[in-house]
């Protein structure tokens, strides 16, 4: 479902309630746990069987693929442990602000973050294919594969630490709903949220 975050405030009649899926929150615990748990394995196993073979650790194709899996594995061992949290006690538990902000960040944060770098994979991946003369030579490398890939690593940290823990705008959290109210306050702001 998508929502328009520009439109939500306190007088909509939205009620989480109305939205919610029909399966009941034991089937979608179950559901949920049953998948996470094989996809964390096989997160960690790739991510093994890529960093312990220096042939595969060292491709340029693979490095990227080694930062979405990290950001993946981040959204397996916080955001769906919390959402399994909130389905088993309907409610978010423990009720603070931190919690929140947390999930927040790593449901916000992993998803927008996995997108940008899976979009630059595409041009990355056909600049291995059809322009391999720019990453011949180590320098060509640094400037090519590497600098982009910290750039962009560090673009997309730095804009959501500073959107949720520094931005002037007060959140609201209802404790009662997933994600705690389900958006952030910068994302009302015309600039921030786009």
């Amino acid at each position: 479902m998508m929502v328009d975050y520009q439109s939500l405030n306190d007088t909509d009649s939205i009620t989480f309630a109305s939205t919610e899926i029909s399966l009941p929150r034991v089937v979608r615990f179950w559901i949920l746990l049953l998948f996470d748990v094989p996809s964390t394995i096989c997160t960690f196993y790739v991510l093994f069987c890529i960093l312990i073979d220096k042939r595969l650790r060292s491709a340029v194709k693979n490095h990227v693929l080694v930062v979405l899996l990290i950001l993946g594995l981040g959204t397996q061992l916080i955001d769906v442990p919390f959402y399994l949290n909130f389905t088993v006690h309907s409610s978010v538990i423990p009720s603070n602000s931190s919690v929140c902000i947390l999930w927040w960040f790593t449901d916000i944060d992993m998803y927008d973050g996995g997108a940008i770098l899976l979009a630059w994979t595409a041009f990355e991946r056909h600049i291995i294919v059809f322009h391999n003369q720019w990453i011949s030579t180590r320098n060509k490398r640094i400037f090519v594969h590497y600098l982009p890939l910290i750039f962009l690593i560090l673009y997309i940290f730095i804009y959501y630490i500073y959107a949720f823990y520094y931005f002037p705008c007060e959140n609201n959290y209802d404790y009662t709903l997933p994600f705690c109210n389900g958006y952030p306050c910068y994302l009302s702001d015309p600039f921030m949220g786009m």
